[in-house]
């Protein structure tokens, strides 16, 4: 990923430098909550199957 700029040196930068801009970032950002919220669910999922698997049956 290049910079947004076409300076050499820092001198005469100004401003807000992100060089994502543009980039399919968004699609990354959405990638990673899919997989933390699959996370979870499959987490808890496994939690409560475990949880059963040990209570005392009455």
């Amino acid at each position: 990923m290049e910079a947004p700029f076409d300076a050499t040196t820092w001198d005469g930068v100004t401003g807000a430098i992100y060089a994502g801009y543009g980039s399919v970032e968004g699609l990354w950002l959405l990638l990673c909550l899919a997989l933390v919220v699959a996370a979870i669910i499959f987490g808890w999922r496994h939690e409560d199957h475990a949880y059963k698997a040990v209570r005392r049956k009455d």
